[in-house]
């Protein structure tokens, strides 16, 4: 891994409270900070200066898109003392280069391979000066003050210990992207589908969309754009690095919440986020990602007998997918390029589940 580590990416503001959260202290028990990966390669020495926040960017093979998102991080923070740390999985396509010819400001760490989201953002954190750190996609557009009110919420809020924004499609409608914890309820509503007709008894996952226009606590926060109290977690332990992509945020939350740190949803904050950055080349590859990532949950947080009911769910989910999407491709042509993606991914993720289970 090389390391470029350049001054200070100012906001504007000074110290102020931001500097409270600043010590490396962790709970007993917790799991110790991410620590140096020498194998990465060399490391410059880090401008010691604190910064309110540090945004973390995990970047593979996504260059326009991320030029973009940090063009908008920068045209939309006046408030905050900031930086930007971008994480590149080894992307081919000039991501890198063209980032430090844009933005020479920036940290950036080349990772060897794709280590995946959760490791990638966790060696960002590993160098990061902020109070905060504020996970951003490459997928992302920033808008106007969203860095500013997010910390202005968390500095006002001190037993809050992430919040999001509201988040938009490109067309301006909000996207759902509070969920609750998965439970078999919910499972059995989003993956056979009885959310569409008993949903008060099989709500799924994601909160109602008139929920998301007032401040509130929730479950589980999208970790597209999300701000995270340091103190936080050097308390409840950065993201699990086993999960590679996909349902890290969800456990990062469950540990928040067992930790006694509230999550909070925060509409006055907004940004878009256009989605599939980097999984939209890769689809099968995603969702097997999905998959695992999901059991991986299941495995840590619910019982045996539990996970062995929503292993069935998804088996019976992924074969009447399969039967669906078979007849779609048969029976409507201009179709069959979707149906035939659906059709192997379904198959290759009941394969793993059936040939993979986890047991605690």
């Amino acid at each position: 891994m090389g390391v470029r580590s350049p001054g200070l990416a100012r906001g504007g503001g000074g110290c102020g409270s931001r500097c409270r959260d600043l010590g490396r202290a962790r709970a007993p028990g917790a799991p110790p900070p991410p620590a140096a990966h020498p194998a990465h390669g060399r490391r410059r020495t880090v401008v010691s200066a604190p910064v309110d926040v540090s945004v973390v960017i995990v970047s593979w093979n996504t260059r326009d898109l991320l030029l973009e998102v940090v063009d908008s991080l920068r045209s939309t923070t006046h408030r905050t003392s900031y930086e930007v740390i971008v994480v590149d999985n080894a992307s081919s396509d000039g991501s890198v280069e063209a980032l430090t010819e844009r933005h020479p400001d920036v940290t950036v760490i080349v990772n060897p391979d794709n280590y995946g989201f959760a490791r990638a953002n966790n060696i960002g954190f590993a160098v990061a000066r902020g109070a905060a750190y504020c996970l951003v996609n490459t997928d992302v557009v920033a808008h106007d003050g969203v860095i500013d009110e997010l910390w202005s919420y968390l500095e006002q809020h001190p037993g809050v210990g992430a919040v999001a924004p509201m988040t938009l499609h490109a067309d301006g409608r909000v996207r759902a992207n509070v969920r609750r914890f998965p439970d078999l309820r919910n499972a059995l509503g989003d993956h056979l589908w009885l959310k569409r007709l008993l949903p008060s008894v099989f709500p799924g996952r994601s909160t109602p969309l008139d929920t998301l226009r007032s401040t509130h606590s929730a479950e589980v926060l999208s970790g597209c754009f999300l701000m995270v109290r340091r103190g936080a977690v050097d308390e409840v332990g950065p993201l699990d690095e086993g999960f590679f992509f996909y349902g890290e945020d969800t456990d990062w939350a469950r540990r928040l919440r067992d930790g006694g740190w509230d999550c909070v949803y925060h509409p006055a904050a907004t940004a878009t986020h256009l989605g599939g950055g980097s999984t939209a080349a890769h689809p099968v590859t995603y969702y097997l990602a999905m998959e695992k990532s999901d059991l991986r949950y299941w495995n840590k947080h619910q019982s045996p007998r539990a996970r062995d009911a929503y292993v069935a769910i998804r088996l019976l989910h992924n074969l009447a997918s399969i039967a669906v999407w078979a007849l779609v491709w048969v029976g409507r042509p201009r179709q069959r390029d979707r149906a035939g993606l659906k059709v192997r991914g379904n198959a290759r993720n009941t394969g793993w589940l059936l040939t993979h289970l986890e047991r605690g």
